[in-house]
C-alpha cells in the first residue's frame, strides 16, 4: 500500500524543468500513505515524472523501491495496491525466462505487462491496485484501476501536463491548479453523502473509474474526454481520449445471471472454496498482519477463514465502546475464543471519538457523511499499534444483501403501490407536523416496528419513511431512502448526477447500485481513506472480483432466506462457528451524531457552519443552511445524517487551504485488553 502521484506532457512544447520539484511535493503530500520511503523518477527528456511513497509490506528491502523498472527498461511504474496471485504469476513468467530479483509483487507486474500487454495482463490479475505505467517505446502513459475500486486514482490537466495522485490534496500543490471547489459535485455530495464516481470535489480532476485505464500519449496534444459524459454513455469525441474498460460489474451482473446455481449446496461449496483461496492469497505479507472481528457475519467468516488457512493464532482486533447500543465486544469475544484467535479488545470511549473529530477532520481528502469514518479511523489507529496489514470484511452487505434497506425498500414498495397516491399524500402530511424530539423519546410502538436499524434515530427514521410516501416504483423507493439530501431539496440545487441503474428486476437492482455507486464511492473511499490517514493497509477478502462475480450466480432465494440476510455466508459460517454465537440482529457500524450535534460537537459545528469560508462555497444557500440548523436544534428536523453532512463539508472547507504535508497524528486515548 502506498501513495503515487506524477505527470506527463501533453505539448512538445511543455515547460518540464520544474514539473519534477512540483512532483516531489505531491509525493510529499501522501507521506502518511507511504511513510517507509520516498522516490521520484523522471524521463530524461521530461516527458514523465513518476512519484512514489512506499508503505514496504512485501519484501522490504532496497529490492522493493518504486518507481521501478525492470528488465530492458522499457517500462518504468508506480504502484499502490497489492497483486494477490503474483506468486502464482511469478512462476508461469519463470517458465517463459523472467527472473526476478525481487520478492514482491512490482516485478511481477512489470514482467506480466511486458509479457502480456497492459489488457491482458491486467485480466489474469487478482487484486487491489492504482498505478501508472510509462512505455518508453511508445511514448505513452498508461493509469490503471482495481475492478471495484478499492485504491483510489485521480487526474486532471493543468497546465500542458496532465497529473495524477492517489488523492486530490496533492494537486494543491501544483502552481497553475486553482484549486476551486465544483459546485456541481457539492451537489452531487449533499445529494448522496459522499462524492460519486467519476467526479472529484475540484473543477478538473477526476476520479479513474474502476475497471478501467487511461493511456495519455506524451507531447502529442493529447485531450482527455468529459469523463462524466463518458461514465453516463455519451460517445467520446473523435480526437479525444477517454477510460477503456477491462472489467464490468454490471457485466458481470448480466452474464451471471444467466447462470444461476440451482443447488445450494453446491453453491455453498463453492463460496467457501473462492473464499478461502482469496483469504489464503490475502494473508501473504512480510510485516505483522492480523483481522478487525466485529462480531458481524462478514468479519467473523473473514476471521474463521483466515484461522483456518493459518497454522498459528491470527491476532484479531476489536473495539469495545462505552454505550451498549454500539458495543459487539462481547460477542466478537466469544467467536475468538471459539476460534481460538490472540484476541485484543482497544477500548475506545464515544466522547475519544467525538472530541478528536475536529482534529481528525484534517485527514477528509473529501467531505463525507458517513459519520462511520472518525470511528474507522481511531480504529485503524489503535490497530496499527500492533499490526501494518489486516484483514476486514467489507463487501459482504454489499454482494450477498445485507443491509435492511434492501428487503426494506422492495416490500416497502409491495406495499405501496396499492395505495392511492392523496392517501400517501395525507400521511406523508401528518408525518411532517410530528415533532420528532417526542418520537425520539418513544422508541416503542411505530418506531420499533420500522425496519431502520436499531440505532437509527427518530428524525433519520421518520424523515425516511417520509420519502418512501412519495416513490413512483422500487427504485426510486431505495434512491430516496438512501439520498441525504433528496431530490427536490433546495440546498444540493441542480447539476447532480443521478444514481446508476441498470436493468435488473428485484433486490438485484437495488445491489446492482451499490456496487456501482455506494461501494466506491462511499464505503471503499472511507476505509482507505481513514485506515491510509495512519499508514495501516486495509484488506478486503469478500471484493476478490472472483467472488464478486461467483455473487451473481447466486439467486436472491440465497441471499435472502426466512427473513435472514446473507444467507449463504451463514451457511459457510455455520461450519467454524455455532449459530448461537452469531444468530443475532444487525446491528451496523454506524455513530450518534444526534448526540454529537446537540452535545459535546455543539460549538465546533456551529462555528463551522458560520465560518466565512463555508459561507463563500454555499453562496445564496448559506441562508438555507442556517435556517436548518436552527430547526434541528429545536425540531430535529432535518435529521442528522443531513445535517451532519452539511457540517463535514464546512469542515473539509474550512481546513482544505491550510493542509501540513500529512494528517495531523492525533492519538485517542485508550486502554488495551488482551483476551
Amino acid at each position: 500500500m502506498c501513495g503515487i502521484a506524477g505527470a506527463v506532457a501533453l505539448t512538445r512544447h511543455a515547460d518540464a524543468a520544474e514539473v519534477a520539484d512540483v512532483v516531489a511535493k505531491m509525493t510529499t503530500r501522501l507521506s502518511h500513505r507511504g511513510p517507509d520511503a520516498g522516490g521520484l523518477w523522471s524521463h530524461a527528456a521530461g516527458d514523465v515524472h513518476l512519484g512514489h511513497r512506499r508503505l514496504a509490506i512485501v519484501d522490504l528491502t532496497e529490492q522493493g523501491k518504486q518507481p521501478m523498472s525492470f528488465g530492458d527498461g522499457r517500462f518504468w511504474i508506480t504502484f499502490n495496491g497489492e497483486i494477490y496471485n503474483f506468486r502464482e504469476l511469478a512462476r508461469e513468467l519463470e517458465e517463459r525466462g523472467h527472473r526476478f530479483t525481487s520478492t514482491g509483487d512490482t516485478q511481477v507486474l512489470l514482467a506480466a505487462l511486458a509479457e502480456w500487454g497492459l489488457e491482458t495482463a491486467l485480466q489474469r490479475m487478482t487484486g487491489m491496485f492504482a498505478f501508472a505505467l510509462w512505455d518508453d517505446a511508445a511514448g505513452v502513459l498508461h493509469l490503471a484501476r482495481d475492478r471495484m475500486g478499492e485504491k483510489p486514482l485521480h487526474f486532471g490537466i493543468i497546465g500542458d501536463h496532465l497529473f495524477f495522485a492517489s488523492e486530490v490534496r496533492a494537486f494543491e500543490v501544483v502552481p497553475q491548479f486553482r484549486a476551486e471547489v465544483d459546485h456541481a459535485t457539492v451537489a452531487a455530495y449533499l445529494r448522496f453523502g459522499y462524492v460519486p464516481e467519476p467526479l472529484s470535489i475540484y473543477e478538473g480532476i477526476y476520479k479513474l473509474p474502476p475497471g478501467t485505464t487511461l493511456s495519455i500519449p506524451a507531447r502529442r496534444a493529447a485531450r482527455v474526454a468529459d469523463v462524466l459524459g463518458w461514465w453516463s454513455g455519451v460517445p467520446t469525441p473523435t480526437g479525444h481520449i477517454a477510460p477503456t474498460r477491462y472489467w464490468s460489474c454490471a457485466e458481470v451482473a448480466m452474464t451471471g445471471r444467466e447462470a444461476l446455481y440451482a443447488d445450494a449446496h453446491e453453491a455453498t461449496r463453492e463460496f467457501e472454496t473462492r473464499l478461502r483461496e482469496s483469504v489464503r492469497q490475502q494473508m501473504v505479507c512480510d510485516v505483522p498482519i492480523g483481522c478487525f472481528l466485529s462480531g458481524g457475519i462478514d468479519s467473523s467468516l473473514v476471521a474463521a477463514i483466515m484461522q483456518a488457512e493459518s497454522t498459528a493464532p491470527i491476532h484479531t482486533f476489536t473495539v469495545s465502546f462505552d454505550r451498549p447500543e454500539f458495543d459487539e465486544s462481547a460477542q466478537a469475544r466469544a467467536i475468538a475464543a471459539h476460534l481460538g484467535t490472540q484476541h485484543e479488545e482497544f477500548v475506545l470511549a464515544e466522547r475519544d471519538v467525538s472530541d478528536d473529530i475536529p482534529s481528525l477532520a484534517v485527514a477528509l481528502d473529501e467531505p463525507t457523511a458517513n459519520g462511520s469514518f472518525f470511528a474507522v479511523q481511531a480504529i485503524s489507529r489503535l490497530a496499527r499499534t500492533r499490526a501494518t496489514v489486516v484483514l476486514s470484511g467489507d463487501g459482504g452487505d454489499e454482494l450477498f444483501a445485507g443491509y435492511n434497506r434492501y428487503a426494506l425498500t422492495w416490500s416497502a414498495w409491495q406495499k405501496l403501490r396499492w395505495v392511492p397516491a392523496r392517501i400517501r399524500r395525507g400521511v406523508r402530511k401528518a408525518l411532517a407536523a410530528m415533532d420528532h424530539r417526542v418520537l425520539a423519546e418513544r422508541r416503542g410502538g411505530l418506531m420499533s416496528l420500522l425496519p431502520f436499524g436499531s440505532q437509527a434515530s427518530a428524525g433519520s427514521v421518520l424523515a425516511k419513511l417520509e420519502r418512501l410516501l412519495e416513490a413512483g416504483d422500487y427504485r426510486q423507493c431505495y434512491d430516496l431512502v438512501t439520498s441525504c439530501w433528496p431530490p427536490g431539496a433546495p440546498l444540493p440545487g441542480a447539476g447532480h448526477r443521478e444514481r446508476v441503474w441498470c436493468e435488473l428486476p428485484g433486490i438485484s437492482a437495488l445491489l446492482l447500485s451499490d456496487q456501482l455507486d455506494y461501494l466506491p464511492g462511499d464505503s471503499l473511499a472511507k476505509v482507505d481513506r481513514a485506515s491510509m490517514a495512519v499508514s495501516l493497509e486495509t484488506r478486503l477478502p469478500l471484493l476478490d472480483h472472483r467472488l464478486v462475480e461467483f455473487s451473481w450466480r447466486v439467486p436472491e432465494t440465497m441471499k435472502r432466506r426466512d427473513g435472514k440476510s446473507k444467507w449463504l455466508m451463514r451457511a459457510v459460517l455455520d461450519g467454524f462457528v455455532p449459530r448461537a454465537l452469531t444468530d443475532r440482529k444487525k446491528m451496523g457500524f454506524t455513530v450518534p451524531v444526534d448526540r454529537w450535534l446537540s452535545g459535546s460537537l455543539r460549538e465546533w459545528a456551529h462555528e463551522a457552519l458560520r465560518s466565512a469560508a463555508f459561507k463563500d462555497l454555499m453562496g445564496e444557500r448559506h441562508a438555507l443552511v442556517l435556517d436548518a440548523w436552527e430547526r434541528y436544534a429545536t425540531l430535529r428536523r432535518p435529521s442528522g445524517y443531513q445535517i451532519w453532512a452539511l457540517v463535514v463539508l464546512a469542515a473539509w472547507c474550512n481546513q482544505r487551504t491550510d493542509r501540513g504535508g500529512h494528517p495531523a497524528a492525533v492519538q485517542p486515548a485508550i486502554a488495551t485488553v488482551c483476551v
